[in-house]
């Protein structure tokens, strides 16, 4: 094999990163499926093909490309985690729970698996164990309101007002205008 024909997926790789940072998704794309389809065995060409094609809101193609990953790197969380992000994008939450998991099996410290995780639980009104994960995600990113957001919304739907005005508290510590929309649409009142 000549030395530039085993160069080419890498270089070709590389082209199609380059052709990301300027935002060139579509040609991106293109050079991604390229350098798949000539070695079917580059991980990271089909995670990039998976990406870009969820992007375009093409979502059972992403999977396939994300499942392709999978297969050539069966512990690699991100891909598990973004498959479980779209099968909840188009509403399959019961399908995406056990992606959550297997990405916090290899990963225990990724917050928007947690985070995931909680918010189809919650979904489906398992709201005990959302709660769980919702203070996973929080306990790993204490400064991101989102998870006490979503916290805050199960402790009002559980009729827990203790935890419902604590993670108020907390969440009003850092960001107030998350705190005012919990105390607004869960009915919190100031002290």
């Amino acid at each position: 094999m000549a030395l530039s024909e085993s160069l080419r997926p890498s270089l070709l790789f590389w082209y199609g990163q380059f052709l990301m940072l300027f935002k060139r998704h579509a040609r991106a794309l293109e050079v991604f499926r390229t350098v798949a389809r000539d070695n079917p065995r580059h991980q990271q060409a089909w995670t990039c093909v998976a990406f870009l094609l969820a992007e375009r809101e093409e979502f059972q193609p992403a999977i396939e490309a994300f499942e392709r990953a999978i297969a050539l790197q069966p512990d690699d969380a991100p891909s598990h985690f973004n498959v479980a992000f779209i099968l909840q994008r188009v509403g399959r939450h019961e399908a995406a729970i056990p992606r959550f998991e297997r990405a916090l099996e290899i990963n225990t410290n990724v917050d928007r698996a947690w985070y995931g995780l909680g918010l189809s639980l919650a979904h489906l009104g398992r709201l005990e164990e959302a709660a769980a994960k919702f203070q996973e995600a929080a306990r790993l990113q204490p400064m991101n309101p989102y998870a006490g957001y979503q916290l805050a919304g199960v402790w009002h739907r559980l009729g827990r007002r203790d935890k419902l005005r604590a993670e108020y508290e907390r969440i009003k510590g850092f960001d107030p205008k998350v705190a005012e929309r919990i105390r607004i649409e869960f009915g919190v009142q100031p002290k």
